[in-house]
């Protein structure tokens, strides 16, 4: 369900992107599959302080020219994807 928010938002943006950082938008997917065994061991979901570091420093791994907030923003979303995913699965 589409709140109407999420409508105003999509009719103010119509056409035009509201991302403001494309160059993440084009690794997602690499990132994603580099992060995707992390995420389905289920040691990064976990609660405990340091399994989100965990991931934010195999990201940086792979994508060394990539600054540190993007790391992190990079590394919340892939987890938000891998979640929503992972509903649509069961």
């Amino acid at each position: 369900m589409t709140s109407s928010n999420e409508r105003e938002a999509a009719s103010l943006y119509a056409g035009t992107e509201r991302r403001t950082q494309p160059h993440l938008r084009e690794v997602f997917e690499q990132a994603y599959r580099v992060a995707y065994p992390l995420l389905d061991s289920r040691q990064v979901l976990k609660p405990e302080a340091g399994s989100a570091h965990f991931l934010r420093v195999v990201l940086h791994d792979n994508f060394p020219n990539l600054h540190l907030q993007d790391i992190s923003i990079l590394s919340v979303s892939i987890e938000r994807v891998y979640r929503e995913r992972s509903k649509n699965e069961t």
